[in-house]
């Protein structure tokens, strides 16, 4: 589990993935209590950054075993090249989007779990959860903030931001914002591409297996009449 704040940076090759799993929860619950009393700053977008949300929830969504994330679980390399012992079996939801305008992109995370997340190009497979990841991001010792600031992105390319949680128990409800260019002449445009559901294209595979047999049996009945 995860140690304080100050040995985390102090020693971040330290392996970790062996401590108990109350250290990481104690340090949350103690950071959350002290943190009611520091006054937090909103910084503003531009005004011409395009930004659009989304909200959603993980629970019961499908599982994956997530890739490292750096810092407390000891990775340094970001993206990183190997698999969360942590994360073996974690809900995530994957939401594909594009952006028009090339340039530096803030993608602010908030969850009301331990949440991290990920950023994938071109295409995302939860089997092989390293191949196409871009970035990932653990808040810690932050709570439920996971996001990317300054992220490069270009025009064009499609993007999948996997929100997830930083073990098999994390999961619930989060909201991810998606702004920029960072500093651009003019407006971009940010559009969200559609999320399908699991058991819908479950369903669409199934169905199409049962009509080819379907299509199969009659030409076979069919050439035996003949």
């Amino acid at each position: 589990m995860r140690r304080s704040s100050i040995e985390c940076y102090s020693v971040e090759s330290t392996p970790n993935n062996h401590m108990p799993q109350t250290t990481r929860a104690s340090i949350l619950s103690s950071l959350s209590i002290a943190s009611a009393a520091i006054v937090s700053l909103t910084v503003a977008l531009p005004s011409k950054a395009a930004t659009v949300s989304y909200s959603a929830d993980t629970t019961g969504q499908p599982t994956f075993n997530r890739p490292h994330t750096p810092g407390f679980e000891g990775t340094t390399a970001n993206p990183t090249t190997a698999l969360s012992s942590n994360g073996t079996n974690v809900p995530y939801y994957s939401q594909p989007f594009f952006v028009d305008t090339t340039g530096a992109y803030d993608i602010a995370g908030t969850q009301n779990f331990d949440g991290v997340q990920f950023l994938y190009q071109n295409s995302f497979d939860p089997t092989n959860s390293l191949t196409n990841l871009v970035s990932a991001n653990d808040s810690f010792p932050d709570f439920g903030t996971s996001s990317f600031y300054g992220v490069p992105l270009t025009a064009g390319s499609q993007y999948l931001l996997v929100t997830s949680g930083f073990d098999n128990s994390s999961f619930g409800t989060f909201t991810n914002t998606i702004s920029g260019p960072v500093s651009a002449p003019s407006s971009g445009k940010i559009t969200l591409g559609t999320v399908p559901e699991p058991s819908s294209v479950m369903g669409t595979v199934a169905l199409g297996i049962l009509g080819g047999g379907l299509m199969l049996n009659r030409k076979r009945k069919r050439n035996r009449s003949i």
